[in-house]
């Protein structure tokens, strides 16, 4: 007996490894067709019919096998109607098989209750060893009073402990270990089902991506979307599958591009967005962003990479930082003489206040403006006011330029000059030789007047910066020193005081 129990679990195992290739390009569910269900009944009651055909004979009336756990298994798999179906020809093999009995009938009936009671209990299609231990509890029951019944009836009753016994410990172990297989075999494909959409529907994105998109096997292009193909400028695909991508660096970077791929084949690097450089095959170079990434192709270990074409964006950046730029030389520089204004002069005395004092260096402040400004302008008009204050600044500029000294139009006809790391004698010179270069300019002023030229009047301050004390303070020394040479008879320069007056 136990070895016909063991030909019945064989003949269970590789029956459903059958069945689990039958259906493995079909996912069975609630909501598969009827149809479906129907036809997986069919095969799980063939395979009770085939496990009934290497049954075990207790007499000649009486027969034991495994022929419940098809039906278990495909409640299981199929729910109710895969049951009942699978049931149904069960019943009509062990007939069909045997011929009509009292126990044919008894067998038949309760096969049919065994297909209603577990359809019904496995309504929410649950696979699980867990599930099948219970279906196959309540399958045990109907069959151990089937056995029971025909046992008593041919007066056989003194079998019946050892054949329940041999029944149910087969039946829940190679149901187990069928179940497992089976459940293996499901779930084996599931993945493969799985994995093969997942492929093809990452195919479909690649294909309709708007980034160049492509695959290397051993650094050669194995695949490549048709972004990739117009992006390379190739006519065909075939004319970049098996090149090396490599051949599409620029030499500049190629070391670096290899390295980057080197290193995320190896895991020393993650994936991130990096700009190269490329050559395309009708020798246009072009910039992109490119993203390397590991992937599976064909089963294979490979790259994907992606190339995104930002040659626009990159020149459209360049512009802006072009234009941005000159925006904010612009924002720096007076409109009307073309140096530096006040927004930029109080920058530049704020960082040489700053550094001056950190090293102990001296700092002076020139501050000048045209003599007569105002009875000029009335004079000679606006115009001729503007042409004046231009040119003087232009003359300022040139000689501040020698030494690199900075200057910057302070308001009206007013001008400010930072001498960083000068004293007040240096200061003193370069001072004198602003008011001896608008000398002589010998821009016609009156010539009635005593004075005929235009002049300028200046007047200095000096002083090694205190980090605690506000810069503008030099500003406000500087200015009162104009103020003093203008009322000396302007054309002059003034310095105002020592510098320890000045610190004061």
């Amino acid at each position: 007996m136990f070895q016909d129990f063991i030909t019945n679990a064989a003949l269970l195992v590789a029956s459903f490894f059958i069945i689990g290739q039958l259906f493995k390009d079909y996912r069975l569910g609630p909501a598969s067709s009827w149809k479906m269900k129907a036809a997986l009944g069919v095969c799980f009651g063939l395979q009770g019919i085939l496990l009934m055909i290497y049954s075990v004979h207790l007499n000649e009336a009486v027969i034991v096998d495994l022929r419940h756990i098809p039906t278990v298994v495909a409640a299981m798999q199929g729910g109710p109607v895969s049951a009942v179906v699978s049931a149904i020809i069960i019943t009509s093999g062990r007939i069909g098989l045997f011929g009509p009995s009292y126990s044919a009938i008894v067998a038949a009936i309760l096969m049919l209750l065994i297909g209603i009671t577990c359809g019904t209990l496995a309504r929410r299609q649950d696979m699980s060893l867990r599930r099948f231990l219970l279906l196959n509890t309540v399958a045990m029951i109907y069959v151990s009073a089937a056995i029971s019944l025909n046992l008593h009836i041919h007066g056989l009753l003194q079998q019946l402990t050892s054949v329940l016994a041999y029944h149910w410990v087969i039946s829940t172990v190679v149901g187990l270990l069928s179940v497992y297989a089976f459940l293996y075999i499901v779930q084996a494909h599931e993945s493969t089902r799985k994995l093969q959409q997942s492929e093809a529907r990452y195919k479909r994105l690649i294909t309709a991506s708007p980034d160049a998109t492509l695959v290397l096997s051993q650094d050669l292009i194995v695949f490549i979307n048709d972004k990739g193909v117009r992006l390379l400028r190739a006519a065909a695909r075939k004319e970049l599958l098996g090149r090396s991508i490599y051949d599409f660096f620029h030499p500049d970077n190629r070391n670096t591009a290899w390295t980057h791929c080197q290193d995320i084949r190896s895991g020393k690097a993650q994936p991130e967005l990096i700009e190269q450089k490329l050559v395309c095959l009708d020798d246009t170079e072009i910039i992109v962003e490119l993203s390397v990434s590991p992937t599976v192709y064909k089963g294979k270990a490979a790259l994907l990479v992606t190339l995104r074409d930002i040659t626009g964006r990159k020149t459209t950046e360049r512009q802006l930082q072009e234009a941005l730029s000159l925006l904010q030389k612009l924002s720096n520089l007076d409109g009307l003489t073309g140096i530096p204004n006040r927004r930029k002069l109080d920058e530049h005395l704020a960082k040489a206040w700053s550094d001056c004092a950190a090293n102990r260096y001296p700092l002076s402040v020139i501050m000048f403006d045209v003599d007569h400004f105002k009875a000029y302008n009335d004079s000679h008009g606006h115009l001729g006011g503007d042409e004046v204050l231009r040119t003087i600044a232009m003359t300022a500029n040139a000689v501040l330029l020698q030494k690199c000294h900075f200057i910057a139009r302070y308001g009206g006809e007013e001008f400010a000059c930072v001498l960083t790391e000068v004293g007040a004698e240096e200061a003193y010179e370069w001072a004198e030789s602003i008011r001896m270069a608008v000398e002589r300019l010998a821009l016609p002023y009156n010539p009635s007047d005593a004075h005929p030229y235009v002049t300028v009047s200046l007047g200095l301050a000096s002083l090694v910066p205190d980090a605690s004390a506000p810069p503008e303070q030099l500003i406000d020394l500087a200015d009162k020193a104009l103020y003093q040479a203008k009322a000396e008879g302007r054309n002059r320069t003034v310095c105002y005081g020592s510098t320890d007056e000045a610190a004061d």
